[in-house]
């Protein structure tokens, strides 16, 4: 039954192509990103543009160095008991605009950010206390094997009085300890950061994500995968992590540049919307009905490996049997029987929404095209990353969607992927994202969070696989293409580009 069509994937955003010298050597890089962040104030919620640019935008308590975790602002971590920690702050940190950072403004940063309530992963924060200007005491309702340092790296730090005197809450013009400072947004085009001369941090503590080897950096909005190639071809850009797979291969072994592909932390995944979608059989359908490999050919072009559940293999509590496991990879029998149990026949109409990129366009195209086959309609609602980010948690949203296209990565473990929206402690409405209230799978998630052994996270996955809440798509691999003004590329542990901690 399957007739997967050649796709024309129409794109609507058309990008100015204005020329940028080349990175001259220690003076200046521009970096080729594939979303734009929308609002980049410091509690916004994760999205394309925003992971892009986190780490030159803003520091955190702690953050992942390679494969270690290290204090950023953080000089020192105490243990009071299990639920309680001492954070101490270096004590001569700054902003951009001079201010001193203390103890108060880890907690009106944390306490601002667990209300606006675009952080999930904040409600295990129970509350934050100072106990001196320089030690904050963290209070959690829980912590699972990971939690501490996750929760440390998760809230973006800014001083009080910056926040305050910044007429939009830093959407556009944040003032913060990072070593580089945005000196112009231009929204859907361009972002400019200058080097802060008068960064706090002494060179032999500065951790990799805050390292600033080069004086400005400029970040290019290039949602259209052409015109990234392109532009990189021209040199209008010096380095992108966004190389379309089948345009990779213009750049290897070609005098004047240079290529590194890296395996990216997040995966792409459905959210079932229960409100609208109650019947396990329908889920089950749908996801029989898509065809993995049709989306890595058009999204990726080839480039990907199939999700084997709700995240990939790269976290240590992956259970490796999972690989062998059959995981709704396309049967079209499967999906004609389930859909006539569920009793959805043709004509039916699900909303899928998402977050508007290059890839999820090609994504949720495919998922149309695929359900099509069966004469099933899909209207496709894109959201730009802010509003997106909002609507995923609003359950006021819930009447308007079926299907959301998601995307989910951690900084160290499985379970804080799950814990993103499966976790219906992290709602304030109670219930997961996708408006499910089902007390097994909540014990279940409890489990594996609290002790993420083989067997709890063994038993949390099959029954997710079996009720099909949610459906593990496809895990991307990132294309790292730069001129070789960039001698050595340096990324975080998402796999984008820290431009500061390249070498030029």
């Amino acid at each position: 039954m399957k007739k997967f069509l050649s796709l024309v994937l129409a794109l609507v955003m058309a990008l100015s192509m204005a020329s940028f010298a080349s990175a001259e050597q220690g003076k200046s890089v521009v970096v080729g990103l594939a979303g734009d962040p929308g609002n980049i104030g410091p509690f916004q919620g994760m999205g394309l543009g925003r992971i892009g640019i986190l780490f030159t935008t803003y520091e955190m308590l702690m953050v992942k160095d390679g494969d270690t975790f290290r204090g950023c602002l953080m000089k020192e971590l105490t243990k009071v008991d299990d639920l309680t920690y001492d954070v101490e702050l270096y004590d001569y940190i700054v902003d951009q605009a001079g201010n001193k950072l203390t103890a108060s403004d880890i907690k009106f940063c944390f306490e601002t950010a667990k209300a606006d309530g675009n952080l999930p992963k904040l409600s295990s924060v129970d509350s934050v206390e100072m106990l001196s200007d320089y030690v904050a005491r963290f209070h959690f309702t829980a912590l699972a094997a990971g939690d501490l340092e996750s929760l440390l790296m998760e809230c973006p730090i800014v001083t009080q009085a910056a926040y305050e005197a910044s007429a939009d809450k830093m959407a556009t013009d944040p003032i913060t300890t990072s070593p580089y400072q945005v000196v112009d947004y231009k929204t859907g085009s361009t972002i400019t950061y200058k080097r802060n001369e008068n960064y706090w941090q002494k060179d032999e503590l500065t951790v990799t994500t805050s390292r600033h080897n080069v004086d400005e950096i400029t970040f290019k909005i290039i949602p259209d995968p052409v015109q990234m190639v392109n532009a990189l071809k021209a040199k209008e850009i010096d380095i992108s992590a966004a190389i379309d797979g089948s345009y990779i291969s213009d750049f290897m072994g070609v005098e004047g540049f240079d290529v590194t592909q890296i395996p990216d932390n997040t995966t792409k995944y459905l959210i079932f919307n229960f409100d609208s979608i109650p019947n396990a059989a329908e889920r089950q359908a749908i996801a029989y009905a898509v065809d993995v490999d049709d989306i890595i050919a058009f999204a990726f072009d080839g480039i990907g490996y199939h999700a084997k559940t709700v995240g990939n293999n790269k976290y240590p509590d992956f259970v490796e049997s999972w690989n062998d496991e059959e995981y709704y990879e396309y049967d079209d029998d499967k999906a004609q029987a389930l859909f006539a149990e569920a009793g959805v026949t043709a004509g039916k109409t699900y909303r899928l929404i998402y977050n508007v990129a290059d890839d999820n366009t090609r994504i949720v195209t495919t998922i149309q095209a695929a359900l099509g086959d069966y004469g099933i309609n899909v209207t496709l609602i894109p959201y730009d990353n802010a509003l997106f980010g909002t609507y995923k948690y609003d359950d006021k949203k819930s009447g308007e969607w079926d299907i959301m296209l998601d995307e989910g990565g951690s900084s160290n473990l499985l379970t804080n992927v799950w814990k993103l929206t499966l976790d219906s402690r992290d709602q304030t409405y109670g219930k997961t994202v996708g408006h499910v209230a089902d007390e097994k799978l909540q014990s279940l998630i409890e489990a594996a969070i609290n002790d993420n052994s083989p067997e709890n996270m063994d038993a949390f996955h099959q029954y997710l696989k079996e009720q099909c809440y949610e459906y593990g798509l496809v895990s991307k691999v990132n294309n790292l293409a730069h001129t070789t003004v960039v001698t050595r590329a340096a990324t975080c542990f998402r796999g984008q580009i820290l431009p500061g901690a390249c070498e030029y």
